[in-house]
């Protein structure tokens, strides 16, 4: 199963010796909370120990306004099968996530790095090898091949946009071992809807999301994707949030309520064939799984 989320909270979820924040937190519905927005929340809630009996590989950050990430470190094939392939669109000048896949080792400290390719149309130049097996790229992720309008933040320019499947067979890259994405403005939560209807998110086995939920008329629509990607095997594993992200109001039996503005980082994963239980038995859950880390701005 694979599933991405956002959390407004700066706790680890699993940490040991530590209550989770959903667990203290006090209703409180003066701010307005719907139900979508506790639905979202409960979507987020990660899995104990979702990934191969651990909450995953944290990935520490070197920027102060930023949480950190995780990966699952059992999903990447082993290295005498194949090298493993990571994509990351929208770096904004920070390469934690991308170094880390290329600096991963195995038990006995044999380097077995990933090869990483980085996208960012606003960052970094232009198109250049940053490292051994590590391309940057300045194009962005779209629906669709051809230009698109810059906001007033970039300076209202154009700017080259690929789908993944474009990119994915320019480079002939026919599955990604892990995905990396900014999910902020409703334009890239279209782009991560368009992943899954498309079913380009079935050639993925681990998504790192960077997810934020600044539209409060959007809740329905948040719902809405993060139900249709736990439909397509994501669950969570991993849940952070980021530094200046707006503290959770409330908790609802095991989930946040998450109001306007608030932000976080998330990972998520399940075991490579995990069997849930449907509530109703409406049908059979068993599943290849996929796993994914998901972060927030």
């Amino acid at each position: 199963m694979r599933l991405a989320a956002a959390l407004s909270l700066s706790l680890l979820a699993g940490a040991s010796g530590r209550k989770r924040w959903w667990e203290n937190a006090e209703p409180d519905d003066t701010l307005g909370c719907g139900k979508c927005k506790v639905a979202v929340m409960r979507l987020l809630v990660p899995f104990p120990k979702g990934c191969a009996g651990s909450n995953g590989t944290v990935i520490k950050s070197t920027a102060a306004d930023r949480a950190a990430s995780a990966y699952c470190e059992s999903l990447f094939p082993p290295k005498m099968k194949r090298q493993c392939v990571v994509y990351s669109f929208g770096v904004d000048n920070n390469l934690d996530f991308d170094k880390a896949m290329l600096a991963r080792k195995d038990p006995a400290g044999v380097p077995i790095g990933c090869r990483v390719m980085s996208f960012d149309p606003f960052c970094c130049g232009a198109a250049h090898v940053l490292a051994t097996n590590h391309q940057f790229a300045p194009v962005g992720l779209a629906t669709y091949d051809g230009l698109m309008e810059a906001g007033t933040e970039q300076g209202n320019v154009s700017f080259p946009v690929f789908t993944l499947r474009t990119l994915m067979s320019s480079n002939e890259d026919p599955k990604l071992d892990a995905l990396r994405l900014k999910v902020s403005s409703a334009l890239e939560w279209k782009g991560l809807k368009n992943l899954i209807n498309l079913g380009t998110i079935q050639e993925i086995r681990q998504l790192s999301l960077n997810l934020q939920f600044k539209d409060e008329d959007m809740w329905e629509e948040y719902r809405l994707i993060l139900t249709s990607l736990r439909a397509a095997g994501f669950v969570p594993f991993y849940v952070a949030k980021q530094p200046q992200a707006t503290p959770p109001p409330a908790a609802a039996v095991g989930a946040s309520r998450l109001c306007h503005g608030a932000s976080s980082r998330l990972a998520l994963c399940v075991p490579r064939r995990a069997t849930c239980r449907c509530r109703r038995a409406r049908s059979s859950c068993t599943r290849a799984t996929r796993w994914l880390t998901v972060t927030s701005t």
